[in-house]
């Protein structure tokens, strides 16, 4: 380090120790009984100051800096929270949508139509569509200037918002366009986030052609309209939020990280597929790449029953396979050789599922899957994880999968046809509020489970859980027999026949590295370093270690028309 970069950095130094002064004094920091008259305390008290108020880094040990770092981001933190609110983000996003889509939105309600139907027939009509693909490239520039400027502040609203159920969508580019997934679940969470799609696919624009350009940005922009009054809505807990994935931005590394756990969970599910390890990414594709024929890949499959194209396929796996060889699979990974195409299967499949489990853990969400193939995959990549973090363990007992419903195995009625202007009404008025709060006890205990506890702690929860919707069956049928109206709809009307399942597995690790550990050490309560270090306490102390081990847990509500 030069003189200037030392300079620079005792000048950072002494600005951050300025900022934990005034945080002890607004109270904002303070110390538990345990810690008073301890080692940092009594560093603290050894901090001198000039008469200029500045001070004396002589007198500021290690201890005190690291606290004054850690305040210093709590105070970054706060700033940014104040600049700006949520609803204001989320006011200025949809307002830009608005300016660029609002016209065809006017014109999808007035033919009553589909954001897929209109964009198709826009993109695929025999009118011109440069006015549209012409301006495509500088309107993705202001959506991703938009987001660096303002996707911070929108996270870390959404992260302090400790109290709510947070469901993270994910499985796809954004929810089916024919339904409203607020619609769908917005009784049972308090805030569902969903990501832009113009961020999600805005490497995807490069390699389509003006048709699918047209197309995928019509149909984003009438998708993300759908949902602006949900957002809009001014409630303490907004039922949606757009967020966008910030590993999909230039400028953010996390897609890095996404990439190397994707590669190593495709490496294991081609393991489950071929019954052979493979060391990367290089070799699976040059093996892939061998098996030319589709007799030739049939032959080397040990396990059938992991390769999944579309769950609704229902064929022998040579038709599928024949298939995809002239379909969307072939087209998506440019090719049309059958083994590279199955032994590459799920690679964008656990990108996704990487890349969720991220952004749920940043915000303190769970993660929710509208698409019944991503559900498949998201499942097996809690089950690999759940399998190589205690390999010498049934791992079967450390991963679960339950559907919810009735014990007499009767399909479940839920609440699962709200129209926004109800699902906003119920909000607003507080009715039947206690029907959302069925999940919360449940996926806080999922969420804490450890190893050591996790298969009891899941037939505990999934038992309160079938216990409370056999309950909140009879409360719907209460409701429907009161003939209520809301917002102008029969609330009978809003009742579906289906299920929800809930996918959790005990990975034994947090979910965000270190980082986040790190910050739970400042803002939750308790602290490990606030627990008394006697011997008596060292089992309190592991127990708290524990709950870092949190189990990755998802979300998928289901009902058939």
């Amino acid at each position: 380090m030069n003189l200037q970069e030392e300079k620079d950095y005792q000048e950072r130094v002494k600005k951050r120790i300025l900022i934990l002064r005034d945080m002890m004094k607004e109270g904002k920091i303070i110390f538990s009984e345990d810690m008073k008259g301890g080692v940092l305390e009594e560093s603290l008290s050894k901090v001198r100051f000039n008469k200029n108020g500045e001070p004396d880094l002589s007198t500021v040990n290690s201890l005190v800096k690291s606290l004054a770092l850690s305040a210093e981001g709590m105070y970054h933190r706060e700033r940014m929270k104040s600049a700006i609110s949520l609803h204001e983000i989320q006011r200025r996003y949809f307002n830009m949508i608005a300016v660029n889509f609002q016209k065809f939105y006017d014109l999808m309600l007035q033919y009553k139509t589909t954001p897929h139907l209109l964009a198709h027939a826009m993109a695929y009509g025999k009118k011109d569509i440069n006015y549209i693909d012409i301006p495509i490239k500088q309107l993705l520039k202001d959506i991703e200037d938009f987001w660096k400027l303002l996707s911070e502040s929108a996270y870390i609203h959404l992260q302090d918002n400790h109290d709510s159920i947070k469901a993270v969508f994910g499985g796809d580019l954004f929810p089916s366009n024919d339904e409203n997934i607020a619609s769908k679940c917005g009784v049972y969470t308090d805030t569902i986030i969903l990501p832009c799609p113009f961020i999600r696919s805005r490497f995807l624009f490069n390699r389509w052609n003006k048709q699918q350009r047209v197309y995928y940005l019509l149909k984003h922009g009438l998708n993300v309209l759908q949902y602006k009054e949900l957002a809009l809505t001014e409630l303490d807990k907004p039922i949606v939020a757009i967020l966008p994935d910030k590993e999909m931005m230039e400028g953010f590394t996390a897609i890095e990280q996404v990439m190397k756990l994707g590669d190593i969970d495709t490496l294991y599910h081609a393991k489950k597929v071929f019954g052979r390890d493979f060391e990367n990414i290089e070799e699976l594709s040059n093996f892939g790449r061998e098996l030319d024929t589709v007799d030739k890949v049939l032959n080397e499959i040990k396990n059938p029953d992991k390769i999944l194209f579309d769950t609704e396929f229902k064929e022998p796996l040579r038709v599928q396979l024949e298939r995809e060889l002239k379909g969307q699979s072939s087209e998506l990974m440019g090719t049309k050789n059958p083994g590279l195409i199955v032994s590459m299967l799920g690679a964008g499949r656990m990108n996704i599922c990487n890349e969720l489990l991220m952004k749920s853990s940043v915000v303190g969400g769970v993660p929710l899957i509208d698409a019944p193939t991503s559900w498949e995959y998201f499942k097996w990549k809690l089950e690999y994880d759940s399998e190589r973090t205690h390999p010498n363990k049934d791992f079967s007992k450390l991963h679960v999968v339950r559907g919810i419903t009735s014990f007499q195995n009767t399909k479940l009625n839920w609440i699962g046809k709200i129209p926004p202007k109800g699902l906003i009404e119920l909000r607003k008025t507080g009715a039947i509020s206690e029907i959302r709060e069925i999940l919360s006890k449940g996926i806080d205990d999922l969420v804490n489970a450890n190893e050591l506890d996790f298969t009891e702690t899941s037939h505990k929860v999934f038992n309160n859980l079938n216990s409370a919707f056999n309950r909140h069956q009879e409360n719907i049928r209460k409701l429907i027999s009161k003939k209520w109206k809301i917002a102008g709809y029969d609330f009978g009307s809003w009742i579906v026949v289906g299920g929800v399942e809930i996918a959790s597995a005990c990975i034994g690790t947090p979910l965000f590295g270190g980082a986040a550990f790190t910050a739970n050490q400042f803002l939750d309560a308790p602290k490990i370093k606030d627990l008394p270090k006697t011997l008596e306490k060292i089992k309190d102390v592991n127990k708290e270690k524990e709950k870092t081990k949190k189990s990755p847990l998802g979300l998928m509500f289901k009902y058939k028309e």
